[in-house]
């Protein structure tokens, strides 16, 4: 099945740059014209047979708008909620910097397996969203759509482009409402506001 990975439309935290994690933050006006504008082109562009999304809000928010549109039903996959940040959430980067400048030098020098106080590593992530993303691919048909969040696609792309995940952070913008095509696990390709 070809693998459409939709990042959800933006929200007050994502505007005012604060890491959400699992804070269970709504769209906002801007984050549901995002959702409907995309929710347009999928209608023109593509026929897909399914539609997944994480539970969070705001990523169900983007696929029940997406849905109405392609006249599909979300179906929610636990796996796809985004990265756990802990104490983190609610911050910006600067914040977070200078708020605990140890335990971010302690994160930053592996990305992979450190996780923040209270928080979730890449490579837990990685464990839960690379196989639940390989299940949803490997489903017969044409085409499904997968919302989700930042961290789950770069995760994702980190894993099937053998790059670290420091790499990623410097190479792959994924913006609000964009679309990332997973045709094929073994090349992957990124596209940004599709």
């Amino acid at each position: 099945m070809r693998l459409l990975l939709v990042r959800h439309g933006e929200t007050d935290w994502n505007a005012a740059g604060r890491i959400q994690g699992c804070t269970d933050t709504p769209l906002n006006a801007r984050g549901r014209a995002q959702a409907a504008a995309l929710a347009e082109k999928l209608r023109s562009s593509e026929r897909a047979e399914a539609l997944y999304t994480s539970p969070l809000r705001r990523a169900a928010e983007t696929a029940e708008i997406i849905g109405s549109a392609l006249g599909l039903r979300p179906e929610p996959v636990e796996a796809l909620r985004e990265i756990s940040f802990g104490v983190w959430e609610g911050c910006s980067w600067a914040e977070i910097q200078r708020r605990w400048p140890e335990d971010f030098a302690y994160c930053e020098a592996d990305r992979l397996n450190r996780a923040p106080p209270g928080g979730e590593s890449y490579a837990r992530l990685m464990a839960r969203a690379c196989p639940a993303v390989e299940r949803l691919r490997r489903a017969p048909g044409g085409t499904a759509i997968a919302v989700c969040h930042s961290a789950v696609i770069r995760a994702v792309l980190c894993a099937l482009r053998g790059i670290s995940i420091g790499d990623g952070y410097a190479t792959l913008r994924i913006k609000n409402s964009s679309v990332t095509e997973l045709a094929d696990l073994s090349a992957a390709s990124g596209v940004e506001g599709r």
